[in-house]
């Protein structure tokens, strides 16, 4: 075999484009698209608050929404992290409701930064003019946005665009999880929701992670294809019911070496309440598989990629 290379499509893009969360080194990537599958009382609750415990600890998201129909009954897990008017009954408009409010924060974003703009001409022609030789338009923004009591603030911690997190709990056969809720929307936009319009901390869109909760992988009125099939995180635990696994390695055999998987998974969920984690976009290939969240599961067929320190 030969090869010439040829002198086109020779151009890179100026950018990148990933809008990714900044995330500590051992962490997950974010905006991630993350479906959790067990069975009834496998411990989906349990392991989903332990992320958010940690990504409460990282700062990774400024907000988290929780579509469910059991938020009372799992307030000890999601409580702290979770405001109740920031929770949603599952409904065919509830993803929806949730994507609004996203893009609620960007306007409230890009609006803050409007002001900023505006507060430093207003302090620019404070220092330099009498106020009454004030331009109106200065004049009008000063008053407006209170310029003259205290600098423009914004809501969250850090100024950045808006960090956001929906978790999807108990949604099985609901309106929730049918096409028209936005799901699939949310399968295939969810890094590129709430666009800015300007490029700010080397994202273009404020973006929306993504945590399901299911009982099974496949089956009528549950997650669909489309979802799994953009999945950039996948959890499961052990099951009985063969043709879910049968499923399970059917689809996966796409995107991963299925006789790893299989060796991972036996490991991983061996104990009672054990779970195996598939990162399909992980920061390096030793991170692919993981039990309970923080083991990782080491393969030489997966080698470390990471620069070495000298």
């Amino acid at each position: 075999m030969r090869t010439k290379r040829l002198k086109v499509f020779d151009q890179d893009p100026s950018g990148q484009v990933n809008n990714r969360y900044p995330t500590t080194k051992d962490a997950f990537v974010e905006p991630s698209l993350h479906l959790v599958v067990g069975t009834r009382t496998a411990g989906k609750s349990y392991l989903c608050a332990k992320l958010c415990n940690q990504y409460a600890k990282d700062k990774t998201f400024d907000v988290i929404y929780m579509i469910t129909p059991s938020f009372s009954s799992n307030r000890e897990y999601f409580g702290k992290h979770v405001k109740e008017e920031n929770t949603f009954y599952p409904t065919k408009d509830s993803i929806q409701q949730v994507i609004q409010r996203v893009e609620a924060d960007r306007d409230e974003f890009e609006q803050y930064l409007q002001n900023v703009k505006r507060y430093k001409t207003f302090t620019k022609e404070m220092s330099t003019r009498h106020p009454l030789m004030m331009s109106n338009e200065t004049l009008l923004h000063a008053y407006q946005y209170d310029f003259f009591s205290k600098p423009p603030t914004w809501k969250y911690e850090k100024v950045e665009p808006p960090k956001s997190l929906v978790i999807l709990d108990d949604c099985l056969n609901s309106p929730a999880l049918l096409q028209s809720s936005g799901l699939v929307k949310l399968a295939t936009l969810n890094r590129h929701l709430a666009p800015l319009q300007e490029k700010h901390s080397d994202r273009s869109a404020c973006g929306l992670a993504v945590i399901i909760l299911s009982q099974t992988y496949r089956a009528q009125n549950a997650v669909g294809r489309v979802l799994r099939e953009n999945l950039s995180l996948f959890t499961c635990f052990a099951n009985k019911q063969q043709k879910q696994m049968d499923a399970i390695e059917e689809e996966l055999a796409n995107v991963v070496d299925v006789n790893l998987y299989r060796r991972a998974f036996e490991y991983a969920t061996r104990e009672k309440y054990g779970s195996l984690t598939l990162d399909f976009v992980p920061k390096c290939p030793t991170k692919t598989f993981r039990k309970n969240l923080n083991e990782a599961i080491l393969f030489d067929e997966l080698p470390c990629v990471c620069p070495s320190k000298k």
